[in-house]
C-alpha cells in the first residue's frame, strides 16, 4: 500500500528543500527506501513509462555533472531537487494507473493555488500593484520567505510558476463548468475564485514573458471548447491581442520582454555567455547551479554589474545545458517532445471515441495549455530544472503520462450519455468518484 502512496510522502518532504544542506541527506534517504521497498514488492525500481529513456539517459547526465561540481553546497540543492522531482514523476505513475488521477490533480491545483498565496506574500509588487504590498503584513514570519534571497521571491520566477499552473485551472472552469456546478456548485465557486486571483497575481507580477505565455495558453484551452464561428471570433480577437502586446513591448531594447531591470541587451549577453560556456563544456555542462559563478570569473559580463547574482541563463533549454550538458539537454528537450506527443494522441483518440464531454478531455486541454505556457515563459526566463518549485512541473509531466494511459491503454469508456448530469456520480460499486470525474453510471464507447 505504502507504494501507492509514496508520492505524498515525497511532497511533505519538500519543505527539507528550504534547510541546511545536511537535512538534503533525508530526501535522498527517502529515495532510496522507496526504490528498495518497490524493487521488493513489485520487482521493479521504475514503471514503465514513455519517458523513461530520456530520464534515465539526464540522469547518466547528472552524475557527469556531479564530477565537476567544484561548490557542492551550490549544487547539492539543485540535484536533489531534480531527483526528488524524478522520484515524484514515477510515484505518481503508478499511483494513477492503481487508483485515479483525479486526486492528484486536485493535489496539483491546491498546491499551485497555495503558491500563488505564498507569492503574494513573499513577492515585492511594482506599481500599479503596490497595494499588494500591505497584504505582507499578514505573514506571520517576519523575515520573509525562508530559503530566498533576502526572504523575497523573485516576481519572473513567480510568473513562471503561475503558467504552470493558471492554464490547467482556466480549462476546468471552462470544460466542467456544467458537472460540476450541478452536482459541486461550491467547488466550481471556488475554483473559478482560486483561477481569477491566480491569474490576477500572475499579471500583477509585471512579467511580460509570463503574461505573454499565459495568453497563447489561454487561447489554446479555449480553442478546445469552442466550434464554429466562435473560434473564429476567438482568432480575430487574438490577432489584435499581439498587435497590443508588440505596441507594449516596443521599448524592448530598453526593457527585456519580461519587464525587469536586466533589459534585453542583458538577456543577449547573458545567452552569448551561456553559449561560449556550454562550447567549453559541452559533455558536462558547468556544474548545476554553477552557471551564476561561472559567469562572473570566466565569462565576465560587460553591461551587468558582477554584483548582481546571475540565477540562471534566462533561457531553459541553455540553462539545461549548462546544467547537464549537451546530452543532459537532449534528454530534457526529449521529455518536451515526449509530452506533446502524449498530448496529440490522448487528444486525437478522446476526439475519434467523441468524448469531447468527458473531464479527461478538460483535462487534457489543461495539460496542453500549461506545458505550452512553460516552454513560451522558458524562451526569455527560465524556472531551473533544479529550483524549488520545479516539482510542480514534474508532476505535470507525470498527469501527461497518466492520462495518455488512461485514455488509451486503461480500457475505459469514455463516451457519457447527455443525462448522465442527472445521475448520481456513484460508481457500480458504489464508490463516490472524484469531483472532476462525475461521469455517472451511464457510459458507452
Amino acid at each position: 500500500m505504502i507504494i501507492v502512496w509514496d508520492w505524498l510522502l515525497l511532497l511533505l518532504a519538500l519543505p527539507l528543500l528550504f534547510f541546511p544542506e545536511h537535512l538534503l541527506g533525508v530526501i535522498l534517504g527517502l529515495i532510496l527506501i522507496q526504490l528498495a521497498i518497490r524493487k521488493a514488492v513489485t520487482g521493479e525500481f521504475i514503471p514503465p513509462t514513455p519517458y523513461n529513456l530520456a530520464i534515465l539517459i539526464l540522469m547518466l547526465s547528472l552524475g557527469m555533472s556531479f564530477l565537476v561540481t567544484f561548490n557542492l553546497s551550490l549544487s547539492l540543492p539543485k540535484i536533489t531537487s531534480i531527483l526528488l522531482g524524478i522520484a515524484l514523476f514515477f510515484s505518481i505513475t503508478i499511483f494513477s494507473k492503481q487508483k485515479d488521477v483525479w486526486s492528484v490533480v486536485w493535489v496539483y491545483l491546491a498546491l499551485g493555488f497555495l503558491m500563488a498565496l505564498v507569492g503574494l506574500f513573499g513577492s515585492v509588487w511594482q506599481p500599479p500593484f503596490t497595494f499588494l504590498n500591505e497584504w505582507k503584513k499578514l505573514w506571520p514570519l517576519g523575515a520573509g520567505m525562508p530559503g530566498t534571497a533576502e526572504g523575497i521571491i523573485n516576481a519572473n520566477e513567480l510568473a513562471g510558476v503561475l503558467c504552470w499552473i493558471a492554464p490547467l485551472m482556466l480549462a476546468f472552469v471552462l470544460g466542467l463548468r456544467r458537472r460540476l456546478w450541478s452536482k459541486y456548485a461550491i467547488i466550481y465557486v471556488f475554483l473559478t475564485a482560486a483561477t481569477l486571483v491566480t491569474v490576477f497575481l500572475l499579471i500583477a507580477t509585471s512579467s511580460r514573458g509570463g503574461i505573454l505565455a499565459f495568453s497563447v495558453s489561454a487561447v489554446l484551452v479555449s480553442l478546445f471548447f469552442v466550434s464554429g464561428r466562435w473560434r473564429l471570433v476567438l482568432a480575430i480577437g487574438s490577432v489584435i491581442v499581439v498587435f497590443i502586446l508588440i505596441s507594449y513591448g516596443r521599448s524592448l531594447t530598453e526593457q527585456d520582454i519580461v519587464g525587469d531591470t536586466l533589459g534585453f541587451s542583458g538577456r543577449i549577453e547573458i545567452w552569448s555567455r551561456a553559449f561560449l560556456a556550454l562550447s567549453d563544456h559541452p559533455i558536462t555542462g558547468v556544474s548545476v547551479n554553477g552557471f551564476r559563478q561561472v559567469v562572473h570569473v570566466l565569462y565576465p559580463l560587460f553591461g551587468i554589474s558582477s554584483e548582481i547574482d546571475i540565477a540562471h541563463a534566462h533561457n531553459h533549454l541553455l540553462q539545461a545545458g549548462l546544467d547537464l550538458g549537451l546530452v543532459g539537454l537532449v534528454s530534457y528537450l526529449a521529455i518536451w517532445i515526449v509530452s506533446a506527443a502524449l498530448l496529440i494522441a490522448t487528444i486525437r483518440n478522446l476526439v475519434r471515441r467523441r468524448a469531447r464531454s468527458h473531464s479527461y478531455y478538460a483535462l487534457a486541454a489543461g495539460l496542453s495549455g500549461s506545458l505550452m505556457a512553460g516552454w513560451l515563459f522558458g524562451i526569455f526566463d527560465a524556472v531551473a530544472l533544479g529550483s524549488r518549485p520545479a516539482f510542480m512541473w514534474w508532476i505535470l509531466i507525470s498527469l501527461t503520462a497518466s492520462l495518455h494511459y488512461a485514455v488509451v491503454y486503461s480500457g475505459k469508456h469514455l463516451r457519457v450519455h447527455r443525462r448522465v448530469a442527472q445521475d448520481t456520480p456513484l460508481e457500480g460499486n458504489g464508490q463516490l468518484l472524484s469531483p472532476a470525474a462525475g461521469l455517472g453510471t451511464h457510459q458507452e464507447l
